[in-house]
């Protein structure tokens, strides 16, 4: 019986092995004159991530300083909490229209912390209705992870590769449009070394300037 038991343990240790290795890529986003592109976001399903990569439920800040929101840009798995201080010596309402949490908070001052949790994916896009400048977004995900480029265009990615598959995502940036329905899809192995760009609108001033939120959203609620 020991001599079967071994001669199995050695069989099976002669099998092919699929080794998941994790690996970590560099991705350049830039826009159409080759500039680099801040505050893109990369999503890559869950399957092609590490478990020690992948997002995972927290509680996220986003404050608001010198009439900005910052950060500009946020990422987040659903169940998520975000907590909205204001630093700023004056009031200020923050509210949005996006569907996957409409939500209004009141003028409020440096005393408050209000925390609201968001359950559902998608793009959430902030404003002030005081300050027309302020703006941001919060990208949820589900069973994905998302990274966010820096100020030079870059973010670094973890997944994990093998020989019989290559991972694929989503590369969003919001002067795309205002949801991840306009995201391009890529293959990550195809833009190893080289720069990913992405076809973005600079946005116009209007005749009758409205703010960014309201271009983006009507009043009702919907895209």
């Amino acid at each position: 019986m020991r001599a079967l038991k071994r001669l199995l343990v050695t069989l099976v240790c002669l099998l092919p092995v699929m080794v998941v290795n994790a690996d970590e890529l560099t991705l350049t986003i830039v826009d159409a004159m080759g500039n680099p592109l801040p505050n893109a976001v990369v999503i890559v399903d869950n399957a092609h991530v590490p478990d020690r990569a992948k997002l995972k439920v927290e509680k996220k800040i986003i404050d608001q300083v010198d009439r900005q929101f910052t950060p500009f840009m946020t990422v987040i798995k659903a169940g998520s909490e975000v907590t909205f201080p204001n630093s700023d010596n004056i009031r200020h309402h923050v509210y949005s229209f996006s569907k996957p949490k409409p939500f209004e908070l009141k003028l409020y001052a440096n005393e408050e912390k209000p925390t609201l949790s968001f359950n559902k994916p998608g793009v959430v896009t902030l404003g002030c209705n005081i300050h027309d400048q302020m703006i941001a977004h919060i990208v949820i995900t589900e069973d994905e992870t998302a990274w966010i480029t820096g100020e030079d265009g870059k973010t670094v990615l973890n997944i994990n590769t093998t020989v019989e598959s290559s991972a694929s995502a989503r590369v969003w940036h919001p002067l795309m449009g205002a949801d991840l329905m306009t995201a391009k899809d890529v293959i990550l192995d195809n833009v190893k070394g080289k720069p990913l760009m992405l076809d973005v609108v600079k946005e116009q001033a209007d005749k009758e300037p409205k703010s960014r939120l309201e271009q983006r959203f009507n009043r009702t609620g919907n895209l």
